[in-house]
């Protein structure tokens, strides 16, 4: 074989041993377009994605975004955002089964001196069933969280920590089965938004340490049990907790020391424990430069509660009652167990009045129901009425008594001497005796 050939057959075998190996854009369910995006569409054939760091198959150091829809599975192994520097959306929708491991999506951060000016990470979640976020799966240079219309069996502890340059962090009309105890944890955001869905238990420290630069917002949310020191938060401007259903709000659920007004309307609470607000404290600094912020409490409906459970911070915070429904029936009893909560926000606080079917203010019920005289207003015309009826029967037996007498006595008609004629009979008694004759 001349040297030529030989030349070409070693440039052949060269080339086949340099191929590099196939990244998970020649996987079947995927594809890497021109954008350098990895776009997942799972067939009936084809219905598992694995996201990797390395080796075969692997996520590419160039990808700039991870799409991912119509899967039954889809696992983000451990480390898989770690060596891709240039990745700015993550996005997943109508997946079966989600499992993030631990530092899945751990993004890079940037170099000092400020992280957060450089391009961060967009994480979108909806439609999907998430088995598990593992502790530390999203940590780092992180833009947005959102995730929506989904449900969440397990999300560990850390597992959103250490995120760095967040705008926003959205979660709504999810279903949380089991959420573990500072599942968020140490960082800033801009924004924190909690809307719609279920969630059997908010643990303590479900944020923990995180700060709310602006508008802090739980909405419509259904919560089984919302324990002591659910929400550590620091710093918002605005607070707004309206239109939730709790079952169970524990003593200093809501920890958030704020900037600004808190409002707490439309809420149906069953049970509203001792000092449910008294962890809502104002920074020194806000009070001594714009004043005392207002929580205010407007329009809600609770079942089983005290005046303790009203309790709060009056160092920085003053307490206005817009609106109280007290889900018990109205009694005197319980306008005397409220009077020093009615004294100080008169009739802002109601309570259901079974006879007219609708909420009443407690001073109205009080003002008509609840005198010395009104108190028994009702044994008076209960009262009134037995006697009443005595009397009714006492002159009606009397009536009958007197008709009955009167058919008793015998009626002697005399007839008018010009009608009928007068006849006497006169008889004469004749004695028939023997005759004595001389015959």
């Amino acid at each position: 074989m001349r040297w030529s050939e030989w030349w070409a057959v070693a440039l052949v075998l060269g080339g086949c041993a340099a191929q590099p190996a196939p990244t998970v854009c020649h996987d079947e369910s995927c594809r890497c377009d021109s954008f350098t995006r990895v776009i997942c569409n799972c067939t009936q054939n084809y219905d598992e994605v694995t996201l990797r760091p390395d080796g075969a198959y692997r996520v590419p150091s160039t990808a700039t975004a991870i799409i991912i829809s119509g899967c039954a599975r889809v696992y983000f192994l451990a480390d898989t955002a770690r060596a891709l520097p240039q990745l700015r959306v993550v996005r997943l929708e109508h997946v079966r089964h989600v499992y993030l491991a631990e530092r899945a999506l751990a993004a890079p951060a940037p170099p000092a001196p400020d992280p957060r000016a450089a391009p961060g990470l967009r994480l979108t979640i909806h439609n999907c069933t998430v088995n598990e976020i593992a502790s530390h799966a999203v940590k780092g240079r992180i833009d947005d969280i959102s995730i929506t219309g989904s449900r969440i069996h397990v999300i560990k502890p850390f597992a959103f920590s250490s995120l760095i340059g967040v705008n926003s962090i959205e979660l709504a009309d999810n279903m949380f089965d089991n959420i573990e105890t500072q599942a968020f944890k140490k960082f800033t955001t801009e924004n924190f938004i909690l809307r719609g869905g279920s969630i059997r238990t908010l643990p303590s420290r479900f944020l923990s340490d995180v700060e709310v630069t602006n508008l802090f917002r739980m909405d419509g949310v259904t919560v089984q049990q919302l324990s002591s020191v659910a929400f550590l938060v620091n710093g918002p401007k605005r607070v707004v907790i309206e239109s939730n259903v709790i079952e169970a709000l524990e003593g200093d659920g809501f920890h958030i020391s704020t900037r600004g007004p808190i409002t707490f309307r439309n809420n149906t609470v069953a049970s509203m424990h001792k000092g449910a607000f008294l962890g809502i404290s104002v920074e020194a600094q806000v009070t001594s430069t714009f004043g005392v912020q207002e929580l205010v409490l407007d329009n809600n409906t609770v079942s089983d509660l005290s005046p303790a459970s009203l309790a709060y911070n009056g160092s920085g915070v003053s307490l206005r009652v817009d609106g109280l429904n007290l889900a018990a029936e109205c009694s005197c009893g319980l306008a005397a167990r409220w009077r020093e909560v009615t004294a100080r926000h008169g009739g802002a606080l109601a309570c259901w009045y079974q006879l007219q079917g609708h909420y009443v203010s407690l001073p109205t019920y009080v003002d008509s129901r609840c005198g010395a005289f009104k108190q028994n207003f009702w044994i008076f015309i209960i009262v009134g009425v037995v006697l009443a009826v005595l009397v009714a029967v006492v002159v009606v037996f009397i009536i009958v008594r007197r008709e009955n007498e009167k058919k008793k006595k015998v009626q002697i008609v005399l007839p008018d001497g010009k009608t009928y004629r007068e006849t006497e009979f006169h008889i004469v008694v004749e004695r028939a005796e023997l005759l004595n004759t001389d015959l």
